[in-house]
């Protein structure tokens, strides 16, 4: 079977492959409507059949993603003649869906079906928090604190763990995996804490079990795909830092009973003092103390993830160095995980689990990707971002932020339409290139603007981000 080149068609999923699977159909003149995702929502992007034009198909980006992909698309009123799936050299071809992933539905549908009937038999008892290839720290460190005051009755669950930390190692209420103890838990659990959406059958299982309580992990300023397009998911509770998000932002997008600003338990290390800030997962105090001792005070320079690809951050780090040799302080480079590997490759970096000092750059460290960073944080002298959500965390150390968005443009083409405006986000100045970022920073570290203390003040009222420490609130809320 062919496609007819006027069919109206849909590209799935809205991810760099079917992006640019979507373009190179276009070129060769077939009808491209837009994207669909299953979990990922925007103006360009369509989530069911009932959006999709009359007649159209859905053509899957080959990867290893593609029978997830499709059969996310059946659950949401795709039929399967509508399913395609065009390979490496773009030539579209009729999907079927394996029956080795027939087989796994069927016996996702028997585990849901058995894991029912035995927590309707099983005793309530236990609070699980719950995390898959990597604890975040809002998980964590709410784990933390639950574990210290009742050490009997929290839980952590990982799966499919990427990370090793050394102070959860003497932990017996740390668990791996779904079998013996971990499975117990689930049974019994009164409630089950994240931080993050997961999309496979697990989380799906137990989040419909369970009651989940959100912590999330951030105020965002570009889209999210949330919940909300599950409509079978309602949780107990989403947490956040910001009353005016969670009026006007989280419910557009997450499905909850309510929603409570108790704050970020990783913002609690930006209201502490060092010694009374939990260091899990942190490059330890004293660290820190030798790097401000020997090369300065610290700037921690932070991007978000570019999810197109396109993430060599333009800084030339030689001439950097010599500035903040100048100025006397340090650049603590913090970036996502996908990221760091790569640049530490070419860096030659040889341990990206611990803080590395650039060879022959000493005045500026790659911070490990996988470890928590506010710790730090909250010593730095200023914070630089673009678009990423650390931004509004740092409003509560009411020190300078900068915000390098040297790819302004082609992130709003490629992203599409932000949660928020500009003048809800931006609290600080906006940069273009390192010239710019340079000359900021010596204004910013010497005598703060007084329009940009204007700017920072405005949205600490206006976002209402709670100054008070989470970590004991949402212990409290999660044991009631």
């Amino acid at each position: 079977m062919t496609v007819d080149k006027l069919t109206p068609i849909y590209i799935a999923p809205a991810n760099p492959a079917g992006k640019a699977l979507a373009d190179l159909l276009r070129q060769q003149g077939y009808n491209i409507a837009s994207l669909a995702d299953n979990l990922k929502q925007g103006q360009n992007i369509i989530n069911n059949s009932a959006q999709a034009l009359p007649g159209a198909i859905v053509v899957i980006a080959a990867g290893s993603f593609l029978h997830a992909v499709a059969a996310g698309l059946l659950l949401r009123g795709f039929n399967k003649s509508q399913l395609w799936v065009a390979d490496s050299s773009a030539n579209i071809k009729t999907y079927r869906l394996p029956l080795s992933y027939r087989f796994k539905q069927a016996a996702t549908t028997a585990i849901t079906l058995v894991f029912n009937t035995l927590r309707r038999c099983t005793p309530r008892a236990g609070y699980l928090y719950y995390a898959e290839d990597f604890f975040d720290s809002n998980v964590l460190l709410a784990y933390r604190e639950h574990r210290r005051q009742y050490p009997q009755e929290a839980w952590l669950l990982g799966r499919k763990l990427r990370q090793q930390i050394t102070e959860l190692q003497n932990d017996s209420h740390v668990l791996e995996g779904l079998s013996g103890a971990g499975f117990w838990r689930c049974l019994t659990a009164k409630k089950l804490i994240v931080d993050h959406e997961y999309t496979g059958k697990t989380f799906s299982l137990l989040r419909q079990a369970i009651p989940v309580t959100q912590l999330w992990h951030g105020l965002p300023y570009k889209a999210l795909s949330g919940n909300i397009h599950y409509p079978h998911v309602c949780d107990e509770a989403f947490i956040s830092s910001s009353e005016w998000f969670n009026k006007h932002i989280f419910p557009k997008i997450f499905r909850a009973k309510q929603y409570l600003a108790l704050g970020y338990p990783r913002n609690d290390a930006l209201l502490q003092p060092a010694e009374q800030r939990d260091w899990i997962n942190a490059e330890p105090l004293s660290l820190l103390r030798e790097v401000q001792q020997d090369t300065g005070d610290i700037i921690v320079y932070a991007p978000t993830y570019r999810d197109w690809g396109d993430n060599d951050y333009p800084l030339d780090l030689a001439e950097l160095n010599t500035w903040c040799k100048t100025q006397r302080v340090s650049f603590v480079l913090k970036f996502h995980p996908f990221i760091s590997r790569k640049f530490a490759d070419a860096m030659r970096l040889d341990n990206l689990d611990q803080l590395q000092q650039l060879p022959g750059l000493p005045h500026i460290y790659l911070y490990p990707s996988g470890k928590n960073v506010y710790p730090w944080l909250a010593d730095a002298k200023a914070l630089i971002t673009d678009y990423s959500s650390i931004a509004y965390d740092f409003l509560l150390s009411n020190k300078p932020i900068i915000y390098y968005q040297y790819d302004i443009e082609k992130y709003r083409e490629l992203r599409g339409e932000t949660l928020v405006d500009d003048q809800d986000f931006i609290a600080g100045s906006l940069v273009n290139n390192q010239a710019e970022l340079q000359v900021e920073l010596v204004k910013q570290l010497a005598e703060r603007p007084a329009l940009q203390h204007q700017k920072l003040h405005y949205l600490v009222v206006k976002m209402n981000v709670s100054s008070k420490l989470a970590i004991p609130a949402i212990v409290r809320y999660v044991r009631r």
